[in-house]
């Protein structure tokens, strides 16, 4: 059951690869971040199918598009990175600030 679902797993991915192969690079280049995220998904689903379960593995391959499925519930959760990147910066500008105030008073 494993090497069944490696097999559709690597089917979809390989049609995905060539699908987007076939576009121009300006439109690859807009497709970065779902680019990156059916590899990540591939690579997963790839290691993890290691450990599933027989129930679980005979799920997965009655589902159809598995990559795509997982793509599309992922761009409907809150994503918190870009909260997080902006309280990154809002702290690294106090600390640009301080720096800059601290040379001043040097």
């Amino acid at each position: 059951m494993k090497e069944a679902f490696w097999n559709k797993l690597t089917a979809e991915y390989k049609i995905y690869q060539v699908s987007v192969l076939s576009l121009a690079n300006s439109e690859i280049y807009g497709k970065c971040y779902e680019i990156d995220c059916m590899v990540n998904f591939y690579e997963i689903l790839m290691e993890k199918a290691e450990s599933m379960s027989e129930e679980t593995l005979s799920a997965l391959l009655k589902q159809e598009n598995i990559l795509w499925n997982f793509y599309d519930v992922w761009l409907a959760k809150d994503d918190s990175n870009y909260s997080e990147m902006e309280t990154h910066i809002a702290e690294e500008i106090e600390v640009v600030v301080a720096k800059n105030t601290a040379m001043k008073v040097a």
